[in-house]
């Protein structure tokens, strides 16, 4: 596989977090860039936009920006990572940070010892780097081996996202941006058919596609954005009942108080003056 990236590395380091270490929702707004993470030890959970994560040593993430990552873990066996920032860039030098253009966010690696081994050199070379300004340090060549280092551990990455779910890259690509868009605006979302048409699909061959990318059925995928939506829009704003159901997509009020309560545990009015965190 060919990566028509440059990587722009910023930063490495493998950590042994503190018992009390979290990552609480400032840390992904302040996430301007990829963040790669390899658990090597330890044990956690981890709270996406799409869903929980186990996190247990194997488990490798690519969180980017506009990502939710919300990160506990077990202070009687606390997380190990490997971290690399950077920044993927076209050969025009645009970064590359929208979630339609970038693989999945997880990914079971299929080498750990190779990940171990190429991980471990960026992160020797990133900790022993001279007193430079960065213009400068990114000329020398350890510098450059680091780059291309990242370079080869991102390419298997991308081999094993293609590998575990056979997906040709422009379908992944078209259903990837599918799903952001359903979560930007769930009110607005269409049906499974119009979107399986938009990708040139057959109804049943996209479900099956979304489901490998996503681990959920598109119209799961659409509830669930409904669902968050409107359990913000109850908490933030003075909109009725009423009005949130229609805005969240939901013809009917009734209809959609008796799915919000059934999933989320609370009548929407109920919700609306409870302490339960608006996410889901």
């Amino acid at each position: 596989m060919n990566l028509d990236w440059h990587l722009q590395l910023t930063s490495a380091g493998r950590v042994r977090c503190e018992p009390g270490w979290s990552l609480d929702a400032a840390w992904s707004t302040r996430l301007q860039d990829c963040d790669l993470w390899f658990v090597h030890e330890g044990r956690g959970t981890m709270q996406t936009r799409t869903g929980d994560l186990e996190l247990k040593p194997g488990t490798c993430l690519w969180m980017r920006p506009g990502g939710l990552y919300l990160a506990r873990h077990d202070p009687r066996n606390p997380l190990g990572v490997t971290y690399m920032h950077f920044t993927p860039k076209t050969a025009s030098g645009e970064p590359v940070l929208d979630d339609a253009r970038l693989p999945p966010e997880r990914f079971h690696v299929r080498d750990p010892l190779f990940y171990t081994t190429l991980s471990d050199q960026i992160v020797r070379i990133m900790r022993s780097r001279p007193a430079l300004p960065d213009a400068d340090f990114q000329r020398t060549a350890s510098f450059k081996q680091a780059t291309h280092l990242l370079h080869a551990l991102v390419l298997e990455l991308l081999d094993v996202a293609s590998e575990a779910t056979g997906i040709p890259r422009v379908h992944r690509a078209i259903i990837e941006e599918q799903a952001n868009t359903i979560f930007e605006q769930p009110g607005q979302a269409p049906s499974v058919r119009e979107l399986a048409r938009a990708a040139c699909l057959s109804p049943d061959h996209y479900g099956r596609l979304f489901r490998a990318i996503n681990d959920c059925a598109p119209r799961e995928w659409i509830q669930r954005a409904r669902l968050q939506r409107a359990s913000q829009l109850l908490r933030e704003t003075p909109l009725s009942i009423s009005e949130i159901a229609a805005e969240t997509g939901y013809a009917d009020v009734f209809q959609f108080s008796r799915i919000f309560k059934r999933r989320m545990g609370l009548a929407p009015s109920h919700w609306r003056q409870s302490d339960t965190p608006s996410s889901m």
